[in-house]
Formats: C-alpha cells, structure tokens, sequence
C-alpha cells in the first residue's frame, strides 16, 4: 500500500473517527488515521456503570449531518439487534459504556483506515504537503488533521509526587488502585472527580477508611443542560460567535463554564439520594466529607502518607490533613503536540501565546497546505469545541475542504430562537 494520502488523521477517538465516518464511504479520497494505543478505546479508565454522557444519543458521529450513513448509533443499534429494547428505555442520554461500544463497532468497520501501534514522532513540511514519521513508517499526506487529545492538567505542587499513589484520574493507575484502610483525597468537583468519588464510597475498589472531594467551586454544580443553554451549541451560534473580538469571546466563554463543565443533574440527585440513605440509615461507607470552596495549596511526604495543605476560599484558613491516595480530577489543557514542533516556525499565535485557529478548523500558518485541528480552539470557537454535541457538523466542516465541494450541509441559518448578534 502506498503511504501518500490526501488527509492523514493523527489520533483515533471520537472526533477524527467521525472526520473518518464522513469521508470514507464517498471513496473519493485516500485518507488514513495513526494512533499509539494498539486498538480502539475511548477513556477506558473512566468507563463506570454509573457514568452518563451528557449530550444526546443523537449527537453522534455523523447523524446530525448525514442521518442516512451507516455509521449512526441508530444503525448500530439497528445491527446489534437492540433498536426496540433501547426505545424502551426512554433515554435521551446514555452511558459512556454504550457510547465506546458504538465507537469501537464504527472504528472496526473502517479498520481499514485506521492504524494502530503508530504513535507519530515528527511532522515535517515539505514541497508536497506533509511527512509524518510514525512506529509504523513515514507518510506523506497532502494535508493533515491532528486530534490527538489534551495533555493532563496536573496542580504544580503534585508534579514531584506523581506515582502509584498520587495520579492523574486519566491513568492507568486508577483501574488497579486498592483503597483497602486508605485516606483518599479526589481533587476535582466536576464530573469525572465526582464518579470517582462516588465509586469510591461504593467500595470499587474496596473500602477506604475515610475519602475527601475537594473543589475550587462554589458547589458540585449542575450541568446547565436547559433548552436555551443549549442553542450555544449549535453550528449557527459558533459560526457566528468566532467574528466576534477575542476579549468578548475570552469573557463570554469563562461565563459559561457550567454549560460544558457541570455535573449530570441526574447524577447528582441520584448521589444525594444515596448520601441520604447513608447517613441516616444504612451506614456502610467510609467516612467522608465534600469540601467546596477549596485549593490544593501544597504536597508534602509525611511519615504516613502525603501531608496536604488546602486553601479554604470562604473562610481564608489553612487545612492540613494527611492522606495516603491522592486521584487528581483536573482535567486536561491544550498544548501543540510534541510531534508538531518541526512546524513551530510556520505556526501563528495570538497574544496570549495560543494557537491561532481559522474558522475552518485550520491551523494559521505560513503553509499551503493544510493542519486542521480537532480540540484546539476553545478560545476560538467556544465552550462546544471540547465537546462532541459538534463533532459530526465540524468533521463535515473539515470533510468538505479536503473534499473540495460543499458534500456535506453546514451552513445553519435562521434557527436559532436566541439573537446574540448583530444582524
């Protein structure tokens, strides 16, 4: 097989996998996607029971600007023979077990186009496009669509103790954890630090003797998930709010934070209801406390575990408590892989130093051809960017400029019951 392609996909989750649901049945391009891991999966450290998405079945890979293509959740559900027990359910949103299944059905489906075991080490321009140096190769590709997820975001004061007992949640170390007898500290009041706390209590992986949520936050706050929240993620509202100067867009998308970075408030109901019952009747989980409004000052090695200084935001103290297992919750940050540096010199950026991303999905360089980027540009298109309520209408975006023609429908105009804009 020839290693000279049109587009050449660096990651395999979810977002290049629907760039790759779009254009792979048209046939009219050569593309492929490189990934490190050695087969398909999605978060597979944080695939617990409990756990939800938090956007409709609906905002799939590609229903929302194909709904005739093969690789819908519909259709996934249509082949495994499950269609009428799911309507069953009654559910807009389902579980993130469900949605890797559905993910790992599509990406066995375009296996062909996908290659594993081929972490990319260099990025090169040349006359031609692209040279990508990979585990498996070199490949040459006209253009390039890199979506090789954020790097984790790690408090500097926990950087020294990063090990078997002081992690990112994102890592491998939370599957084999024993909390047996443990004091156990979670760092992060948002979704993911909330689960695990959650199936800590439970005794996931055994029983701690005492565990602590931490957040920075006012509260474990709900997911604005209403109606008219909801119409910021839509294609209408992002083509619209990238005009805009980037100070009302800097402004405007901190204000929103709980539109993209809020608890299921399902969830939350559902674990309060369980609090509940714990401390008024069954009393079987460790003690605990959920503490807001609190900053993860310093680490220190102790005698017996970590000594952990936090800053209580409210009342201005300092609290030190020790514990044994510390699970940092703190989500994740964007930063130029280090695959890309041989393009530093041709990379635009803006005054704060962040990648410069076109309305396309583009990279801003001095290139002719093309890096479009996937989860690069939160600051530049919005709280939805991160998200994947666009994924199939912003891999349409990106499959209509390597295709060359407007195969997709992408222009949404007049939808939207909410006038942010000048007309």
């Amino acid at each position: 097989m020839s290693n000279q392609f049109d587009l050449l996909g660096v990651g395999i989750g979810p977002f290049n996998l629907s760039l790759a649901a779009l254009l792979a049945p048209l046939g009219k391009k050569k593309i492929q996607f490189l990934d490190n891991k050695p087969s398909f999966s999605w978060h597979k450290e944080l695939m617990f029971g409990d756990a939800l998405m938090q956007t409709n079945y609906l905002k799939d890979l590609v229903t929302a600007v194909d709904p005739t293509n093969a690789y819908s959740f519909l259709n996934y559900l249509v082949k495994h023979g499950q269609f009428y027990q799911f309507l069953n359910t009654d559910r807009q949103a389902i579980s993130r077990i469900e949605f890797d299944h559905y993910l790992a059905w599509v990406a066995e489906q375009l296996s062909e186009y996908l290659t594993f075991n081929a972490a990319v080490e260099s990025i090169e321009a040349n006359k031609n496009g692209f040279k990508v140096k990979s585990a498996q190769g070199v490949y040459e590709a006209k253009n390039i669509c890199v979506a090789s997820g954020p790097v984790q975001n790690i408090p500097e004061c926990a950087i020294p103790f990063i090990s078997e007992t002081c992690f990112h949640a994102k890592s491998p170390y939370l599957k084999d954890m024993n909390l047996e007898g443990k004091r156990v500290l979670v760092v992060g009041g948002g979704q993911t630090g909330l689960e695990i706390f959650r199936n800590a209590l439970k005794g996931e992986w055994k029983k701690a003797s005492h565990i602590d949520l931490i957040t920075g936050r006012d509260n474990l706050s709900p997911l604005d998930e209403g109606p008219f929240t909801n119409e910021i993620f839509t294609p209408e509202f992002v083509s619209k709010f990238f005009s805009l100067e980037q100070a009302s867009k800097d402004e405007f998308t901190q204000s929103l934070l709980l539109a993209s970075d809020g608890n299921t408030p399902s969830y939350l109901q559902e674990f309060y209801n369980e609090l509940y019952m714990q401390k008024f009747y069954t009393r079987t989980w460790p003690e605990f406390e959920i503490q807001p409004k609190r900053w993860l000052s310093s680490i220190e090695k102790s005698e017996n575990g970590y000594r952990v200084v936090k800053d209580n935001l409210l009342s201005k103290e300092k609290e030190v408590f020790e514990y044994d297992v510390i699970i940092l919750a703190t989500g994740f940050r964007t930063e130029l892989p280090k695959f890309m540096l041989g393009l530093e010199s041709f990379i635009n950026r803006d005054d704060k130093g962040r990648l410069t991303i076109e309305k396309n999905y583009t990279l801003s360089t001095t290139l002719k051809n093309k890096v479009y980027m996937m989860n690069f540009s939160r600051h530049g298109h919005g709280v939805a960017d991160p998200q994947t309520s666009l994924m199939s209408w912003r891999s349409a975006v990106i499959a209509n400029q390597v295709l060359g023609e407007d195969y997709y429908q992408t222009a949404h105009q007049h939808g939207s019951f909410l006038n942010f804009f000048s007309s």
